[in-house]
């Protein structure tokens, strides 16, 4: 029931770009849905993640097996990892937005000096190296996929 917090957050943004994971995001707004109004969740979420995980570590046996024993453990550690992760990134955005830095006490953060290379570069070198990193996204995507783009 931990787990269906976390995939919903992942498999919200995950269904956006695939539509592989939109049942499971489905599943797990669901499962939310339940748990806020303090209902069972009867999804099967939490077994559909825990087979599909432990399929793919089958590579492995004493690993799936390690897994599949202690899966309640390893996504109660995934939880909190991921909310406090959450906590940590919107304390260092606050921080950016009020004092120009990530972290107050020191100069050093890499969001500022990325932006400092932003503003410094000039728009129209921004905007080509964007362009070219949206096409060459592009194509890669379409020959991980293998589909042939033929242009008349």
């Amino acid at each position: 029931m931990v787990i269906c917090i976390v995939a919903l957050v992942v498999f919200s943004f995950l269904s956006i770009v695939s539509t592989r994971y939109r049942p499971l995001a489905h599943d797990a707004f669901k499962c939310v849905f339940l748990m806020v109004q303090l209902k069972p969740c009867n999804v099967g979420l939490e077994e559909k993640i825990k087979s599909k995980v432990t399929s793919k570590l089958m590579k492995m046996p004493k690993l799936a097996r390690f897994f599949y024993r202690n899966f309640r453990m390893i996504s109660w550690m995934f939880t909190i990892a991921f909310f406090a992760t959450l906590i940590y990134s919107a304390y260092g955005i606050y921080n950016l937005l009020v004092f120009g830095s990530c972290d107050p006490t020191s100069a050093s953060c890499e969001i500022t000096s990325l932006l400092y290379f932003i503003s410094c570069h000039e728009t129209e070198t921004v905007s080509v190296i964007t362009f070219v990193s949206i096409i060459l996204f592009i194509y890669f995507y379409f020959k991980k996929k293998n589909v042939r783009i033929v242009i008349k």
